[in-house]
């Protein structure tokens, strides 16, 4: 009984003890990540802030230079053009900035560091970016906002060009705030930085990338998208506050774009500069744990032992005591039986070995530990995935099936048109395969080229033509000009266009007098591509979520078609939407840029 009351006391206490020193080791680890938050945001800002304020001055100081005065009197000068482009070139250059661009009092770019390149701003019109609109009325422009050329993200600094008291342009400077990227080289903790409106613009998670930290109404939303700030995003909300300012106190938060995926963050802020900027830094309280186990398992050890030593030194006292007793009665009866002290020596001579075993099971019992080892399983899921080979494929079948029956005819060169049509194909689905890894990446510049919009259409519904007709499906194909050319990658171009008119035709299979359309409408810099069908169409919720990873309506399907061909067109610049048809079917707009020698289209 006395046992078990003694084992129960030491187990309460173990539990206890244990208890209070996780509590500590949390307490102690989370202020150790919150003092190392605070510092490294502290650093971020300071060096951020001098990084920003070296070029806050720099647009004022050149745009008195004035050979800017001279281009901007006589701005349609070749020479004076020319020459006031390689002199910002020469200016970009020296101060390591992104581009350097001049603009007329229309916003229009007349002359800029990148007029060489690819994405040259040269001919764009800015007007309605708020570093124009500052710097036009006479003052110092600063503004960040997503490239419309280039998508790269950037700080404006903006000055007017003065011509005596009048202004005839705004000098603008842009800085790359991959700058942030240099200048955070700890890397010790996440961290993102929002807007005034708290919208995520750099982040050390891309997923966070333009989401916001409060929700936002359907006006701030509408009024961020208008001024192209930071392109297409979705803007989701990271948060359930209402507010930003109900984030800046806080000092722990739960982030995520779904609710059910968000997690627990330990969180400082600061405010950077007069923009409005707040820098967040912030570590997962996951984080905590491994230390709190680690300290928790150490010190539950630690009292295992001391209670064995105790327990075994308990043990030694009372054998001592025993021991004592025996040798007084030992004494007792030497003195009052000396006839039968051999036999007293023997009982004695057992009880020192008893009690030797039992120093013995004692030191064994002290000898063994238990030591308890975690294990960690990393489950990495990896598919192999060609999704867009499926259409080659079917026409290959198709080609195949038609070579039989020719040669069964004997139509040689029938069959030999389709074997070469056959190694085309093949040549096809060999180049989509070394394509794949492009699918998953973005396109870089260098890997785009000029498709042409006829060649494109005709090769897809060449492709397509017989499944269409063994299914009894009618297609329309409506291309206004020929000879378009768009800024696009041919082969990856079919691929987006056969999908889209795969998808069509499974959207049709059950509607009487299936009919698929393919227009082509031109615009002043771009060209629109439509792919639509008069099928049921798709609800609203469809259309939200069709582009998502993994989303599908088929029953068997992957859900990653339209991905990747949103991905692909995304790469060249452009973009892939959907919408309702009149004819009651969907219809799906792919958007490219045109391109142009000149004054005359390409």
């Amino acid at each position: 009984m006395r046992r078990r009351f003694f084992i129960s006391i030491v187990t309460v206490i173990g539990v206890l003890l244990t208890s209070l020193v996780a509590a500590l080791t949390y307490y102690s680890v989370e202020k150790r990540f919150d003092s190392g938050i605070k510092t490294d945001v502290y650093q971020l800002q300071e060096k951020l802030a001098a990084e920003l304020a070296r070029y806050s001055e720099i647009p004022v100081v050149l745009s008195a230079d004035p050979r800017l005065k001279r281009m901007l009197r006589v701005p349609k000068s070749t020479r004076l053009l020319t020459n006031t482009n390689q002199l910002l070139a020469d200016w970009n250059a020296r101060l390591n900035s992104d581009v350097i661009y001049v603009m007329d009092r229309n916003g229009l770019t007349i002359a800029s560091s990148n007029h060489q390149e690819e994405g040259s701003f040269v001919g764009h019109n800015y007007n309605y970016r708020p570093y124009y609109q500052q710097a036009i009325e006479g003052n110092k422009g600063r503004y960040y906002a997503l490239g419309v050329v280039s998508d790269k993200r950037g700080y404006y600094f903006s000055y007017p060009i003065w011509d005596g008291v009048t202004i005839t342009g705004v000098l603008t400077l842009k800085v790359d705030l991959s700058i942030i990227d240099r200048i955070w080289d700890q890397q010790k903790f996440d961290y993102l930085i929002a807007d005034p409106l708290g919208v995520v613009f750099y982040s050390s998670r891309d997923e966070w990338l333009y989401q916001s930290l409060s929700i936002l109404t359907e006006n701030q939303k509408n009024a961020i998208r208008a001024s192209r700030r930071y392109g297409d995003s979705a803007l989701s909300n990271l948060t359930d506050y209402q507010d930003i300012e109900e984030t800046k106190p806080l000092s722990d938060l739960s982030l995520g774009i779904m609710a059910q995926d968000r997690e627990s963050v330990l969180l400082s802020s600061t405010d950077l500069g007069s923009a409005g900027w707040r820098i967040y830094g912030f570590i997962p309280t996951s984080n905590i744990w491994p230390v709190v186990i680690q300290a928790t398992l150490l010190f539950a050890t630690f009292y295992a032992l001391l209670i064995l030593v105790i327990t075994a030194w308990l043990q030694t006292l009372k054998t001592q005591r025993k021991l004592a007793i025996l040798n007084d009665e030992l004494e007792q009866k030497v003195a009052s039986r000396t006839a039968t002290l051999e036999e007293t020596n023997s009982a004695l001579r057992l009880s020192i070995q008893q009690y030797e075993e039992t120093q013995q099971a004692l030191r064994q019992t002290e000898s063994e530990l238990i030591q308890a080892a975690k294990l960690a399983m990393l489950g990495e899921m990896s598919a192999s995935i060609n999704h867009e080979i499926n259409q080659p494929l079917a026409a290959m079948r198709t080609y195949t099936e038609n070579s039989i029956k020719l040669m069964q005819k004997e139509r040689y060169d029938a069959v030999n048109s389709n074997l070469t049509t056959l190694n085309e194909l093949i040549a096809l689905v060999a180049e989509i395969v070394a394509r794949f890894k492009i699918f998953a990446r973005k396109q870089n510049e260098s890997s785009k080229s000029r498709a042409s919009i006829d060649d494109v259409v005709m090769a897809s519904i060449q492709l397509s033509e017989a499944s269409f007709n063994k299914n009894g499906i009618h297609i329309e194909c409506n291309v206004p000009e020929e000879g378009l050319r768009v800024n696009a990658d041919t082969v990856q171009l079919e691929q987006v266009v056969l999908n889209l008119l795969s998808n069509a035709s499974q959207s049709v299979a059950s509607t009487a007098s299936a009919q698929i359309g393919i227009t082509v409408e031109t615009h002043l810099d771009r060209v629109s591509l439509h792919v639509w069908d008069n099928g049921p169409g798709m609800d609203n919720n469809t259309k939200k979520q069709i582009f998502a990873p993994f989303y599908t309506t088929k029953k068997e399907g992957l859900g990653l078609g339209l991905t990747i061909c949103r991905r692909i067109v995304e790469g060249f610049g452009g973009s892939l939407q959907v919408r309702d048809h009149t004819s009651g079917g969907a219809e799906f707009i792919v958007n490219l840029q045109r391109l142009y020698d000149g004054d005359t289209p390409i």
